[in-house]
């Protein structure tokens, strides 16, 4: 009798708001992700059965049935324009909002074989777009006049491959000032897969940000326009869309999205520092996949390393051209033409210095 009564102290009944307390803990933009997902499927239900929540009746059905009823869901989103778009959902989409509401259903008592989804469920299949590579020249034009905040935020991004979700919360308290090379601690709170991580921004990129820093508190927000991460990142999007559509670079691609973005500037950053050793461009990135062995070097030996390939993250010709000269003296050493491979770079630096000073 007492087991029982233990029972019945211990039992509650599920819901949406249960559910939705159990996910408190999630990101913000994680757990609006959530809402979403299940707001479209209970919009599904209402249109298609006269009530938003059809879980009781799910919990009573049989397997075919279910899987019918999802079905009919998958079809909905497909075929259904959206409000804010007026185009149905991307397959992506579609299939990003049934895995959220798969784990709600799963929550509710609703289980869902992976093996029967595969076999059951029939989803578009996902057409992937050839991503558009930044270049050096799209990044100076992009530079080259825009809100000035915005154009720091942008080479600390491409030189620390951070998200832009990551850099819009960071806090002078996160960053490390004692070196040439900014230091970056990302907290775990911040960081897209909730694991801290060290980064570092360029000399170029570091130097364009001490002037600001010397005037921000240990707890302000370095780049956020405010303390609500998604609305920061939001803000950011939209003034460097402003900018790309002034300057005539607000291409889009079939999906009618914008070939360049913020995170244009990390995947740029990426990609160069990975065509000299991916594993280590993976762990600053915050990257799964990344080898271990990088886990153990001190912070000291991550900026060494970081520092080697420097120059790839740096926008300024001339400072990459001195950068360059720098890794070519010690990698020649006493080589006979160490002397002819630097005055050519010398000359080339000096005709670039004359070129930008009859720009100015």
């Amino acid at each position: 009798m007492a087991l029982k009564n233990k029972r019945n102290l211990l039992s509650f009944d599920r819901t949406k708001e249960t559910y939705l307390s159990k996910i408190s803990y999630q990101a913000s933009g994680s757990q609006k992700g959530v809402l979403l997902s299940i707001g479209n499927f209970e919009n599904f239900c209402m249109q298609e059965y006269g009530k938003a929540n059809i879980i009781p009746d799910l919990l009573e059905s049989t397997e075919v049935e279910r899987f019918d009823t999802l079905q009919l869901w998958i079809n909905y989103m497909n075929n259904t324009p959206t409000k804010r778009t007026n185009k149905p959902l991307d397959p992506a989409t579609v299939k990003m909002y049934f895995s959220r509401v798969k784990v709600y259903l799963h929550y509710m008592g609703i289980k869902l074989d992976v093996q029967d989804v595969k076999h059951e469920l029939s989803f578009k299949r996902v057409s992937e777009e050839e991503k558009y590579g930044l270049t050096l020249d799209d990044i100076n034009k992009i530079l080259d006049g825009i809100y000035y905040p915005m154009k720091v935020q942008l080479m600390c991004q491409l030189s620390s491959l951070m998200r832009v979700g990551e850099i819009v919360q960071l806090r002078k308290n996160h960053l490390v000032l004692d070196k040439e090379n900014i230091i970056v601690k990302i907290p775990s709170e911040i960081a897209k897969l909730k694991k801290a991580r060290t980064t570092f921004f360029s000399k170029e990129a570091s130097d364009l940000l001490r002037p600001k820093l010397k005037t921000l508190s240990a707890n302000d927000l370095v780049f956020g326009s405010n303390d609500d991460g998604i609305l920061a990142e939001q803000n950011a999007s939209q003034i460097l869309r402003r900018h790309l559509k002034r300057i005539g670079l607000d291409m889009k691609n079939s999906k009618d999205l914008n070939d360049i973005t913020t995170h244009s500037f990390r995947a740029y950053g990426i990609t160069k520092l990975s065509r000299h050793d991916e594993n280590f461009a993976k762990k600053i990135a915050g990257q799964k996949g990344y080898l271990l062995q990088y886990d153990r070097l001190s912070q000291d030996d991550k900026l060494e390393l970081y520092e080697k390939y420097e120059h790839e993250l740096t926008i300024d010709q001339t400072k990459k051209d001195k950068m360059r000269i720098e890794k070519l003296e010690e990698k020649i050493g006493n080589n006979a033409q160490k002397d002819d491979v630097i005055k050519d770079l010398m000359a080339r630096i000096d005709l670039l210095e004359k070129y930008a000073n009859l720009k100015t």
